[in-house]
C-alpha cells in the first residue's frame, strides 16, 4: 500500500496563502495609516513631494518584501511539521512501527510529535505481546489444549482492547 502522493518537503499552498495574508494586512495597514493622517480634522496630510512619494514607495516594497520573507520562514515551521507527521503516519499506515515523528527545535508542534510517538510505542508494545501470545500458541503440542485455550482467550481479550468499528 506505497500510494505516497508527492515529494515535496512542505505544504507551498498552506505557506504561500499565509504570506500572502501577511503582505495584503501589511499594505492595508500602511496604507490605511496614511488614508487616516490625510482625512483626520486639522490635518494637513503628507504633504509629499515627488522624491518622498518614490522612497515612501520603495519603503513599503521593503516593507512587503520583509514582511513576505519572514511570513514563509514562519509557515514553514508549521507546513514543514504537517508535513513531517503525514509521512511518518503513511509509514504507519504502511506498517512501520519504528516510525517517529521528529521535529526541529523551533518546529510548531513538538507536544503533538511527542504525543503520536507516545502512541505509536504504546501500539508498538501491544502488538508485541499479540505476537508474543500468538508464539507462544504456535509452539504447544497438541497435548496441550488446556494451555492453548488459556493463550487463546490471552490473545482474544488483547485483541479485543483495539476498537476497529
Amino acid at each position: 500500500m506505497n500510494n505516497r502522493r508527492s515529494t515535496v518537503v512542505i505544504n507551498s499552498g498552506f505557506q504561500y496563502q499565509y504570506s500572502l495574508l501577511a503582505v495584503a494586512v501589511t499594505v492595508l495597514l500602511v496604507n490605511l495609516f496614511i488614508m487616516i493622517n490625510s482625512i483626520l480634522p486639522n490635518s494637513q496630510g503628507f504633504p509629499f513631494s515627488t522624491k518622498q512619494t518614490l522612497l515612501l514607495a520603495i519603503i513599503e516594497v521593503i516593507l512587503i518584501g520583509g514582511v513576505w520573507w519572514g511570513s514563509l520562514i514562519s509557515s514553514h515551521k508549521i507546513a514543514g511539521p504537517v508535513y513531517v507527521i503525514v509521512r511518518q503516519m503513511e509509514k504507519l499506515a504502511e506498517g512501520d512501527l519504528t516510525a517517529r515523528v521528529r521535529l526541529r527545535k523551533k518546529d510548531a508542534f513538538q507536544n503533538e510529535a511527542v504525543m503520536i510517538n507516545n502512541c505509536i510505542g504504546v501500539l508498538q508494545e501491544r502488538l508485541h505481546e499479540v505476537r508474543k501470545i500468538a508464539t507462544n500458541i504456535e509452539q504447544l503440542t497438541d497435548q496441550e489444549s488446556e494451555k492453548r485455550t488459556v493463550l487463546l482467550a490471552q490473545l482474544t481479550q488483547e485483541l479485543s482492547s483495539f476498537n476497529t468499528e
